[in-house]
């Protein structure tokens, strides 16, 4: 996609997380609208449907003790939208990222859409609903309903979830502040519209599923293969010249032993652009295994990263760091 990617396509491995300043957020709904708060006592787990394209529509939602409707309508209450992987569902991955140990420190509103069939519609695979038109609906709900921070949405997600995110950063660049999703690539052109905003992906090295090096994938989690180049590196770079971003090659800015990190910055809005590159993850690069399949084969290769690197607490630093103005 232009001289990054002949570039890319000579790398290895590398990358990591950090966070750069964006522009302060001053949006926020309508406050002629009356909302009735919902009192908490402790933090509250509400599976809630609406009816969207005339399905029934859910979602798992996680809302802090301190995010009370009075709170976030005088504070800044962060809304993260964490997209499952095909095959799982939204109580699945709110086991596996478990966010809520990070997410109750900030105030901010957890949410888990749910996919039709367990999976989410990202164009080449995965079913034929909106789910685009779902996942944006629902944001602009929880923000009108818990006032959430409308400068401060963010996405995340696995897998199948991360392709959902890669999409929505594309199309709805006006609504989301920053993405920082794991294995998974963007796959589709950019929306015309777009203004550039921060992305952050993580992927294992080796994953068996969406490989890290090639856009060939197994047909199992995901149906069929993309064409091109796409693969972790060139993912970066793909979204570095997307986002503007200067120079042909990103800084490396953290080699572990079991873990790099490279970032493209000076981008368009401050916009960085981040691979985290897990030396010893597979498809799974978060703390937790997956227990969403009873199969020995991919209990093998869903178990967590092997060398407790944190990628939940890694994407919320890097996301939580970026806001933006909303008219």
């Amino acid at each position: 996609m232009g001289a990054k990617s002949h570039v890319a396509s000579g790398m290895i491995l590398l990358i990591l997380s950090s966070g750069l300043s964006g522009c302060l957020s001053n949006g926020s709904p309508d406050d002629s609208i009356n909302l009735v708060e919902a009192p908490l006592v402790g933090p509250v787990d509400e599976r809630e449907c609406f009816e969207f394209d005339n399905k029934e529509r859910c979602w798992l939602l996680h809302i802090p003790e301190t995010a009370t409707y009075e709170f976030c309508l005088s504070n800044s209450c962060p809304l993260l939208v964490d997209v499952h992987g095909r095959t799982s569902t939204a109580e699945h991955q709110y086991n596996l990222s478990d966010y809520p140990r990070i997410t109750d420190q900030h105030n901010a509103i957890l949410v888990h859409p749910e996919g039709i069939d367990n999976r989410f519609n990202i164009g080449w695979c995965c079913g034929d609903e909106n789910d685009v038109g779902f996942i944006l609906e629902l944001i602009d709900k929880i923000i009108h309903d818990r006032r959430a921070d409308v400068g401060r949405v963010y996405l995340t997600g696995w897998s199948n979830g991360c392709y959902m995110s890669n999409e929505l950063a594309s199309v709805a660049s006006h609504k989301v502040a920053a993405v920082a999703c794991m294995a998974g690539y963007t796959d589709e052109p950019l929306a015309t519209n777009y203004s550039a905003i921060p992305v952050m992906e993580i992927h294992g090295i080796a994953d068996q599923i969406v490989p890290y090096g090639s856009s060939f994938t197994t047909g199992v989690l995901l149906e069929g293969t993309l064409e091109g180049d796409e693969g972790a590196i060139q993912n970066m770079y793909w979204w570095a010249d997307a986002n503007g971003c200067p120079g042909s090659a990103p800084d490396i800015e953290t080699v572990e032993w079991d873990y790099t990190v490279m970032r493209f910055s000076g981008c368009t809005n401050g916009a960085d652009v981040v691979l985290v590159t897990m030396n010893y993850a597979q498809h799974n690069p978060y703390i937790n295994d997956y227990d969403g399949t009873d199969s020995p084969f991919y209990q093998a290769i869903l178990t967590g990263n092997p060398t407790g690197i944190d990628a939940s607490q890694m994407a919320w630093d890097f996301l939580s760091q970026h806001s933006k103005s909303v008219e």
